[in-house]
């Protein structure tokens, strides 16, 4: 199926929290102007992003966003909390533009580039809502997933490439490869659980028939490996399997050797998370498992957080990997809601995953406010000094220091 192209006019607001020591490295391919405007057409088309600072407004305008001096800034802010004007509802880290990529549907929609040192935010319009977000490997591109439709997004020009709005199901997961194709998988069950491939110079939808999953599955892509990694939490057990994206459309592979034996994060996990070479799979429930081309070799359990609870319930929010600090950062959720909600962002070593640094969320809040602090994502910078933790405090999200 090939599907029409529209180009957006819109725009979104949030907030962040910076980790570590370091400074990120200038965009020079970015813009601070508003063109504005819409256009639609079967041709590629652009569309340029405005810079905000760190007010709700979305005008033309530059801040730092970056309160200085003090224990506090302006308005109870942390001098080492920077304000997002969009909230966040996904979100990825680009290592080559140093910047931190987020989605955003309020105040409106839109795709936002983000200078964790500098503070700059620049905001790109989304004509839908987005549900989830894709980096290129080589971090230089972006795909947005709606409701019926994806967004592609050159992101050292802050422009929109196109805008495909008639791909017939809500994207739930998408990641994106440096080619240019996008592989789905659905918020129902209504394609049958096939994952399916984008090509986003065409608009050409491919399903997978060989690849069976329930909707809302987890995908990450291996490009050394020229594969898709999914983990299905809708079936009991959870599971791993491998897809093979040399071919078009994609091809199941196999589903690792396990049937239950570890945990993978269960239905209240929020999936898996691939280390920067490919070489490991860290899911939700605190479990490691090891990739390879070959099937006797892939998917095999190395490890648990050495930390690890046992308890079913203790599930990772987020995770990512740093290959130059060979450490893993991770938002763990010990499962205790309300009031009395414990998260901890931890930091792990390599290879035997040792805890070496512990921090309570409750303790990181990045303003004055006693509202609780929900931790959503965490990052490292390209070079792994620098951790980032995307944080909620009230109706406002946060970047914080710790």
């Amino acid at each position: 199926m090939t599907i029409s192209k529209l180009i957006p006019a819109l725009m979104v607001s949030s907030i962040l929290v910076a980790c570590g020591g370091g400074s990120g490295a200038s965009l020079g391919g970015l813009t601070n102007t508003n063109t504005g405007g819409s256009s639609t057409g079967t041709g590629s088309s652009a569309t340029d992003g405005s810079s905000t600072g760190t007010g709700a407004g979305t005008g033309g305008s530059t801040d730092t966003g970056v309160d200085g001096g003090g224990d506090t800034g302006t308005g109870g802010v942390s001098s080492n909390a920077l304000l997002l004007a969009r909230n966040v509802v996904d979100a990825e880290y680009s290592d080559a533009l140093e910047r931190l990529v987020t989605v955003s549907s309020s105040p409106d929609n839109a795709l936002n580039i983000i200078d964790p040192t500098g503070g700059e935010q620049q905001a790109i319009p989304l004509s839908l809502v987005p549900t989830s977000l894709g980096l290129s490997p080589d971090g230089n591109k972006a795909v947005v997933g709606h409701d019926g439709g994806v967004t592609y997004i050159n992101l050292q020009t802050a422009s929109v490439v196109d805008f495909y709005d008639t791909i017939g199901f809500k994207v739930s997961d998408i990641v994106l490869d440096d080619a240019g194709v996008a592989y789905v998988t659905p918020f129902s069950d209504a394609q049958g659980g096939n994952l399916q491939s984008i090509d986003l110079k065409t608009g050409q939808v491919k399903p997978s028939p060989t690849t069976i999953m329930l909707g809302g599955a987890y995908l990450k892509l291996a490009p050394s490996l020229k594969a898709v990694y999914t983990l299905d939490g809708n079936v009991s057990p959870v599971d791993l399997e491998k897809i093979d994206v040399s071919v078009s459309p994609p091809a199941g592979l196999y589903d690792s050797p396990y049937h239950g034996d570890y945990d993978m994060g269960g239905y209240s996990g929020n999936g898996m998370w691939l280390s920067e070479d490919d070489a490991y799979i860290l899911t939700a429930g605190e479990t490691l498992f090891r990739t390879a081309a070959t099937q006797d070799q892939d998917m095999l359990y190395q490890r648990s957080l050495a930390d690890n609870d046992g308890d079913y319930t203790t599930n990772l929010v987020h995770a990512d990997h740093s290959r130059e600090a060979g450490k893993f950062v991770v938002i763990l959720d010990k499962g205790i809601i309300g009031t009395g909600s414990d998260y901890r962002i931890k930091t792990y070593t390599q290879p035997f995953l040792n805890l070496e640094d512990e921090q309570k969320v409750s303790e990181l809040s990045p303003t004055s406010s006693t509202d609780a602090v929900t931790p959503q994502f965490v990052f490292f910078n390209s070079d792994g000094s620098k951790r980032y933790a995307v944080l909620k405090q009230g109706a406002a999200s946060y970047l914080v220091t710790f």
